[in-house]
């Protein structure tokens, strides 16, 4: 999978886990609508991260928490 469909997994697990909605992550965040969502549904392909930031600091974590899930190994990520 690329770095975007990894993104997109991760936000929808802490989304779960965290038991917040899309509407608050976007809120919190600030991104609009349309790029929350394409985030969500693995439509980016390049992810900033300016963007991972603002989604990790949402959920309380630092960008190493957030990409420490087997999502973000190296053999889960095409390059």
């Amino acid at each position: 999978m690329n770095l975007g469909v990894a993104t997109g997994k991760r936000i929808k697990e802490l989304l779960f886990k965290k038991n917040m909605t899309q509407y608050k992550l976007q809120k919190i965040t600030c991104l609009n609508e349309k790029t929350l969502r394409d985030l969500i549904n693995g439509k980016t392909k390049d992810v900033k991260l300016s963007t991972i930031f603002l989604i990790a600091n949402a959920f309380e974590m630092s960008i190493s928490e957030f990409v420490s899930s087997p999502l973000f190994d190296q053999e889960n990520i095409e390059t």
